[in-house]
C-alpha cells in the first residue's frame, strides 16, 4: 500500500517537472524529490524480494544431519 503512494508521489512530481512555468531551483528541487522517493521506492522492492528469497529457500535433507 505504501509503494502504492510513493508511485503516486513520483508521478505527480513527474508531472510538475513538466510544467513550463517552473524556475530553475523548483526544477533541481523536484528533481532531487523525484530521486529520493524513487530511492525508497527501490529500497521496499528489494526488501520485498529479499523476504520471497528467504520463503522459497529449502531446508536441508534430514540426512545432512552431524549426529
Amino acid at each position: 500500500m505504501e509503494l502504492e503512494g510513493l508511485r503516486s508521489a513520483l508521478s505527480c512530481v513527474y508531472e510538475k517537472l513538466d510544467a513550463e512555468s517552473l524556475t530553475q531551483p523548483d526544477s533541481i528541487e523536484l528533481v532531487a524529490r523525484a530521486e529520493a522517493i524513487q530511492d525508497q521506492i527501490d529500497a521496499m522492492q528489494d526488501a520485498v524480494g529479499d523476504d520471497e528469497l528467504a520463503d522459497t529457500r529449502t531446508p536441508p535433507p534430514a540426512s545432512d544431519t552431524l549426529f
